[in-house]
Order: structure tokens, then C-alpha cells, then sequence
């Protein structure tokens, strides 16, 4: 199986390391200088260091508008989704212009090089000329801001790991952004009616981001279930069901809740999915199906597939793009409880949620479906867990009406034995005031759902909404 995040792959950046001709024309760099040697080692160190997280399409330092403008039809040719401009040394417009003209407009990382973190007591004038990049990146930035680039710029030297990691976020953003135009929702199988704050306009949604919407028929899942092997069933409990795992149903729940848990990972493998956005509370799905499918099935997460419940959209998309930007599974969820004496919400949802994200310290459960083990001609087979415990991002998405908008918080997953009953939930603990989180998110306009991922990763969902054109709203 695949790892959860390898559906998104690195991105491909176009590298232009760039220094100046005019240097070479008056003599103050030759061809076999140590000028020009320790250049060529600079640029070869910086794309091995980029090669650990994105691919790089280079051709070598760039100090002719002839190399500039073939480094650029090779970059058009690779199809990149980001260009990287660093200055190594001073270098003439021209070039970068030359290189410019080839390409469509993509984003642009620029980058403030310098060779080292500080300066010597005294520098020999070719020893100034080798770290001389910060002046040109200086002079490019007034020509890309006024040509109208789209650029965010990074500032560092080679040996400072935060360069890297900043170069890392913003390619890892820019890639996603792109991501979109390929993403394909699966709505299972018509938006819900009862929660109108989960609707987005599908044709905007295609227009501005690219992704497309695909209506299922739950026919097609439940004839799947039908067909699913006896053995493909003990092979799932085998490799899917660890011994510490409680199964609170009897035989047929269980086989019935395997049969529907192996039918959806058809359905998205057949269909390609990246977000499922399951209506699972409409009466057509519980009279076909007689339960709700909500066993966790972990081969769905490594096809790289997230689910969202009520058919919620916007929170598919959420989490699809949270899942890219952490590698982490995201938790789907909404506001169960308050208490405005402990400063904590309970976060929880009804429905299909990935086992990865459970408290190691609380066994996991196969329960009845609380909500419809009454009704269903099943009683449902549930995967049941508290949420691990630790730093966690907690995100809305919703239309707005012409765009998603996104409201996100830092808070944290609070230890201690599960709160409730019947449905997966973490204990949520605020920095803010919990009156002051509701009212700022009800004021904001916000759907009831909340994606929850590992770690403080506010700053790095700006970022992403930046360039993705997602409104994005944070609460500090």
C-alpha cells in the first residue's frame, strides 16, 4: 500500500541560479577563476539540498540571456509548478528577463543568498563580488513587484535550515494549489438538503479551482457490498482489525459493516477520489444500504482519500488539502459541548473516521452506529476511538459564495479517558476563550465542521490559502 501522503508527489521547481555576464565581460570573473569555481559548488550544494523535498529541473548557473532562455523552454517543457530565482552574485536584469519570457506565469520563490551567515573583519573585493546575491535580489524585487509577478521571497544563507524548511512550505504550497485542477469529489450521492451550509457552487468551484464533482449512485455501492467474497472479508479483519481492537457487534453487523467498508475503497479507487463526501444522513442511503458506512477501512486513507460526512464539500477539499500540507490523516468534526468553566469544546462527528488519529492509551472499539442501530435494518458497525492527544490545528471550510473561506485556530488535544459515548471525539483546549471562539466564528459566517490535523500548522495554512485563493481567517 502506499503511504498516506504520496498521492501528492514533490513539486517541480524550475531552479535559476543566476550571477552576472557583465562580470565576466570586464574581467572581473574568468572562466577558471575561483570565483567561478566556488559558484558552480554553491549552485550544485543548493539543488542537492532541494532534491531532498521537491524536483528540481536546473541547467546550471544562468549568466548569459542565451542559457537563461534555454534554462526556460527546458523549465515550460518539464511543466513546473514553481520557479526559484537566487541571485548568487549581482547579475544584469536582462537575464532574468530572458528567462522570464519563456515561461507562463508561475509563482516565483526569491530567494536573498548569501554563501555564509556572517561576514569576515575584512573582505577582498572578489570575495564581496561572491556574496553579492542580496543587492540583486533587492534590484529584481522592484521590477517582479511592478511587472505584477506573483513572488514570495525567502532570505537566508545555506547553511540556515530555515531557509530551507521556508523554501519547503511555500514549493509544498504552490504544488498544492495546482493539485486542485486535478481533484475529483465524489458526492455519494447528492448534496444535503438539511445543512444548506455544506452547498457550494459547483460550476465557480470548477472555474476557480479546477476540481471536479462527480454524483455516485448508491446502487453501485450497495451492489459492491453484495458481491464482496467471504474471504475478502477474513482477509480485511486480518490485516485491518490488530488484537487489542474491541468488537462490541455480533457476526452479521460486522460482516455487513466489512462488506459496505470494502465497497466504498472500490468506489474510490474505481472513481479516483480524492475527497468521498458521504450523505449519510439522508433516508435513500439507510433504505438501501441498512446502515450507514461507518467502519474505517485504512486502505482508503493510503489510496489517499479523505471522507467527509453530510456530503460537506468545502471540508472535503479541506481536508484533502490539510492532508497534502501535514502527510497526516485529518480528523473530521463538529462542536458536541462547551464548558466555558474549563475553556474546552468537545469536538466529535458521527460517522466514518480513520483509526490512524486514535489515542494509543484508549483501545479502539467496533460499536453499533448510535444514531441508527434503532432504525437500520443493521445496527451498524462504528469504528469508536478518542482522539491522541497533542498540538492540533483545528479548520473550517465553507463557500462563501464565490470562494472557499477558510477559519482556523491553534489549540490542543487534551489527554485522559474518552468523554463520550457512541461517536469518535477529542477534548479540546483552548488558548482563546471559548466565548470569544464562538462568537468570532458564528460573527465570520462558518459551517458546523471542523477538520483537525496534528501540530501547530496555522502559519503554513496561510500560506497554502495564499496561494490556492482560499479566504483564510485566523483566530491567535
Amino acid at each position: 500500500m502506499k503511504d498516506p501522503s504520496t498521492r501528492i508527489a514533490d513539486p517541480k521547481v524550475g531552479v535559476a541560479l543566476v550571477t552576472s555576464g557583465w562580470f565576466r565581460d570586464i574581467g572581473l570573473q574568468q572562466e577558471g577563476s575561483d570565483t567561478t569555481a566556488r559558484v558552480g559548488d554553491l549552485g550544485d550544494k543548493i539543488v542537492a539540498r532541494l532534491d531532498e523535498f521537491v524536483e528540481p529541473v536546473y541547467r546550471g548557473i544562468l549568466f548569459t540571456e542565451e542559457d537563461a532562455r534555454s534554462a526556460g523552454q527546458e523549465m515550460r517543457a518539464a511543466g513546473i509548478d514553481a520557479l526559484l530565482i537566487a541571485p548568487l552574485m549581482w547579475c544584469e536584469d536582462q537575464i532574468v528577463r530572458a528567462l522570464l519570457k519563456e515561461l507562463p506565469r508561475v509563482p516565483i520563490i526569491l530567494w536573498a543568498f548569501s554563501p555564509t551567515a556572517s561576514l569576515p573583519d575584512y573582505l577582498e573585493f572578489q570575495t564581496m563580488l561572491q556574496g553579492s546575491g542580496a543587492v540583486c535580489t533587492l534590484q529584481l524585487s522592484g521590477m517582479l513587484k511592478r511587472e505584477g509577478h506573483d513572488y514570495h521571497s525567502v532570505a537566508g544563507s545555506l547553511e540556515d535550515e530555515e531557509v530551507f524548511n521556508g523554501l519547503r512550505r511555500i514549493s509544498r504550497a504552490i504544488f498544492l494549489k495546482r493539485s486542485l485542477s486535478t481533484l475529483k469529489v465524489g458526492v455519494l450521492p447528492f448534496p444535503c438538503s438539511y445543512m444548506s451550509t455544506t452547498y457550494v457552487d459547483e460550476f465557480q468551484l470548477r472555474s476557480r479551482y479546477g476540481i471536479e464533482l462527480s454524483y455516485l449512485e448508491l446502487s453501485r455501492v450497495e451492489s459492491s457490498a453484495a458481491g464482496v467474497a467471504s474471504e475478502d472479508i477474513a482477509l480485511f479483519r486480518e490485516e485491518c482489525f490488530s488484537a487489542d481492537v474491541v468488537i462490541g457487534v455480533d457476526h452479521r453487523n460486522l460482516e455487513q459493516g466489512v462488506r459496505f467498508a470494502l465497497a466504498l475503497e472500490q468506489l474510490v479507487q474505481e472513481e479516483d477520489l480524492g475527497v468521498l463526501a458521504m450523505n449519510d444522513v439522508i433516508d435513500e442511503m439507510h433504505q438501501s444500504f441498512g446502515l450507514r458506512p461507518c467502519l474505517c477501512n485504512p486502505r482508503i486513507a493510503e489510496n489517499g482519500t479523505v471522507v467527509s460526512m453530510e456530503a460537506d464539500i468545502a471540508a472535503g477539499v479541506d481536508m484533502y488539502l490539510l492532508k497534502g500540507l501535514t502527510g497526516s490523516v485529518p480528523f473530521y468534526t463538529e462542536v458536541f459541548g462547551v464548558d466555558y468553566r474549563e475553556n474546552i469544546l468537545l469536538l466529535g462527528h458521527a460517522g466514518y473516521h480513520e483509526q490512524v488519529n486514535a489515542d494509543p492509551a484508549v483501545p479502539i472499539s467496533i460499536i453499533p452506529d448510535i444514531e441508527y442501530e434503532n432504525s437500520d435494518t443493521y445496527t451498524g458497525c462504528a469504528t469508536y476511538f478518542k482522539y491522541r492527544e497533542g498540538p492540533i490545528t483545528v479548520i473550517n471550510s465553507v463557500w462563501d459564495g464565490s470562494q472557499l473561506k477558510w477559519l482556523g485556530l491553534e489549540a490542543r488535544s487534551l489527554p485522559g479517558p474518552p468523554k463520550l459515548e457512541g461517536n469518535c471525539h477529542l477534548v479540546c483546549g483552548l488558548e482563546t476563550a471559548v466565548a470569544e471562539f464562538l462568537t468570532f466564528a458564528a460573527e465570520s459566517g462558518v459551517s458546523q465542521h471542523w477538520v483537525v490535523v496534528p501540530g501547530h500548522v496555522l502559519d503554513e495554512a496561510e500560506l497554502l490559502c495564499r496561494y490556492a485563493d482560499i479566504g483564510f481567517t485566523a483566530l491567535r
